[in-house]
């Protein structure tokens, strides 16, 4: 007998518990780690079959969580049943037990006693959770697992849909936060992939990595932070990453000079320099400044790209010195930009604490890095950069990572990005991150756009077709053997889309002037809501023959809007005829205060 039941609404019933989801702190006070509350939630599954003795049910989403079971009526004599968890179907539609990689799989036993109905599983920590690099769960909790299938086999029980509930377990996140919709049905599953990946992997209170591992890493942090900023702007889970790894650094050269990444993207969107004040000295230390040359350049390998397979071919695979999941040369080029980028955001950071030496000196060490970067690494012959000194290789990574950081002089730009866009997505899910920013830095979003609605192998859309709600550790198992289906890092989008496609920045920290520079390629129409400290910003545009922009602004920001210039060169603003500023093939408006407002570029 094969009965199947589908529902269309979800129960939900919440409980919050305030606690610690993390270990290794330092003991001493700050302003900025709070305790971050995790949520129960409740949810019913949508569907529910009877498969010849095994009760199965899906309840749409995988998610951190625990199997709540209620048993119709109590058992008159004790029973065991088995219970199946997973994320991934086999081709018979029943829960893959050989899942390939690190998806997730357990199965355990439940004891069934007199008098009792409701019970929630004794899931077991695997062994690598239980080292001290992992994350734990707090005691109030317990043990989770992620997982979106349920089977439960044995037991001549009568289960329906009412007796199983998915416990999921997150952070505090709202859902309505953020919105996005376009003219395009591919992008907008992407970006519904990549916002549900945000609330559901913030289920340990800090960042982390996915399930096989569940540590904290530097990059990663940051392109979650960027992405859950994008889709609900509470920096609790994210300052409390932040802390966790100045205790538990990791090892590859950018991860370092990611963390005054971190703090730089938190005050920009906050407008508040807490992260850097409280953390000064162990942030400046994460430049790696002693390794630097006489003439600034550092000498470091780099990790460049994870999987070391996804590095695009640079430095023709040769290693340096040192450790040897990194690649060469020791003058290397995605080091050193990294190095750039992260001397400017420290700079601004010691601006912002009023350190206006220490900003003067910074400033003046990423100039000097800025001229010994083009004079050492660009090859004027083919108009790229090399992978570094004494390369003669030129790798996607070595030309994306310096457009995104404005380290390419702008008579450089059309070469270098030429050579980016030709390469296509021949980076990993965590390079994508900065090919996207690279696209759009150069003014090129219909590139960035195909790439993140395109439906190949080595795309978000992919990681849809085989069936995860969340985005996967890697574009597909070919490229990473051991990968997860729970891995925020590829969760680009979230952030791009509302950052660049969107347009949506701020220009002053915690959005006290806001830019919208939309760049739609070639999508008729897109809208959108975007979070920030002093309410949402809403953008409407229709891409036609007039170019149409609806905005709504808190009224406490000054605004900047950039629009593109039509053959007739016609400004109209709220109906009424206007003058912008002409910057290029754009027209800049400027708001002094801001609210609704409708542009019209004809």
């Amino acid at each position: 007998m094969h009965v199947t039941f589908l529902f269309s609404s979800r129960f939900r019933f919440m409980l919050v518990f305030l606690c610690f989801a993390l270990s290794g702190f330092s003991a001493g006070r700050s302003d900025s780690l709070e305790l971050v509350p995790l949520e129960i939630t409740k949810v019913a599954p949508i569907r529910v079959e009877q498969r010849h003795g095994v009760f199965f049910a899906d309840f749409s989403r995988d998610a951190y969580g625990n199997l709540e079971i209620e048993l119709p009526q109590e058992p008159k004599a004790p029973r065991v049943v088995t219970v199946r968890l997973g994320e991934k179907l086999a081709d018979d539609g029943a829960i893959d037990r050989k899942p390939p990689g690190s998806i997730n799989y357990r199965e355990l036993t439940l004891a069934l006693k007199t008098g009792r109905r409701v019970y929630r599983l004794e899931i077991p920590s695997k062994p690598f959770h239980l080292g001290d690099a992992s994350v734990k769960m707090p005691s109030t909790i317990g043990e989770v697992t992620p997982f979106r299938y349920a089977e439960i086999e044995g037991g001549s029980i009568p289960f329906e849909a009412a007796s199983v509930r998915q416990c999921r377990v997150q952070a505090p996140f709202d859902e309505t936060a953020a919105t996005f919709e376009s003219s395009d049905a591919t992008l907008n599953a992407v970006w519904e992939l990549c916002h549900y990946t945000m609330e559901a992997t913030s289920a340990f209170g800090v960042f982390i990595d996915g399930e096989r591992e569940r540590i904290s890493y530097e990059a990663d942090a940051y392109i979650n932070q960027l992405s859950f900023y994008a889709c609900d702007l509470d920096p609790r889970v994210a300052r409390a990453t932040y802390h966790r790894l100045l205790n538990h650094p990791t090892w590859p050269t950018e991860w370092s000079l990611h963390m005054p990444m971190i703090a730089a993207a938190d005050y920009r969107a906050t407008g508040d320099a807490v992260l850097a004040a409280e953390s000064w000295k162990e942030l400046k230390g994460k430049l790696l400044r002693e390794k630097a040359r006489e003439d600034g350049l550092l000498r470091a390998t780099a990790i460049v790209d994870w999987p070391s397979a996804e590095r695009d071919g640079y430095n023709d695979g040769k290693p340096g010195p040192g450790d040897p999941r990194q690649i060469g040369p020791e003058i290397n080029t995605v080091a050193n930009a990294f190095y750039y980028h992260a001397l400017r955001e420290t700079a601004v950071l010691a601006q912002a604490l009023g350190k206006r030496a220490d900003a003067s000196e910074l400033s003046s060490a990423a100039d000097r890095v800025f001229h010994s970067f083009n004079r050492v690494f660009f090859d004027a012959s083919r108009g790229v950069y090399i992978d570094g000194e004494g390369s003669a290789h030129a790798s996607l990574h070595a030309n994306m990572f310096p457009l995104a950081f404005g380290l390419v002089p702008p008579e450089r730009v059309n070469t270098v990005a030429d050579f980016v866009q030709s390469r296509g997505m021949a980076c990993s899910v965590y390079g994508a991150q900065y090919l996207l920013e690279a696209l759009f830095a150069a003014g090129r979003p219909g590139p960035a756009i195909a790439l993140m609605s395109a439906r190949t192998k080595r795309s978000w859309w992919h990681m849809i077709d085989l069936g995860s709600t969340l985005t996967l550790e890697a574009w597909d198992s070919e490229y990473k053997k051991n990968l997860t289906w729970n891995h925020a890092w590829s969760a680009a989008p979230a952030n791009i889309i509302s950052r660049f496609l969107l347009g949506v920045r701020p220009s002053k920290p915690g959005y006290a002037e806001v830019l919208i520079s939309p760049q739609l390629g070639a999508l008729s129409w897109v809208r959108g809501q975007v979070p920030t400290p002093l309410g949402p910003v809403k953008v409407a545009v229709k891409n036609g023959a007039t170019y149409e922009l609806e905005i709504s602004v808190p009224p406490e920001a000054k605004t900047r809007v950039v629009v593109p210039r039509r053959p007739h060169g016609e400004l109209v603003v709220d109906e009424k005829p206007a003058v912008g500023t002409a910057e290029g093939e754009n027209w800049v408006i400027d708001f002094p205060s801001a609210g609704a407002h409708r542009i019209q570029s004809r």
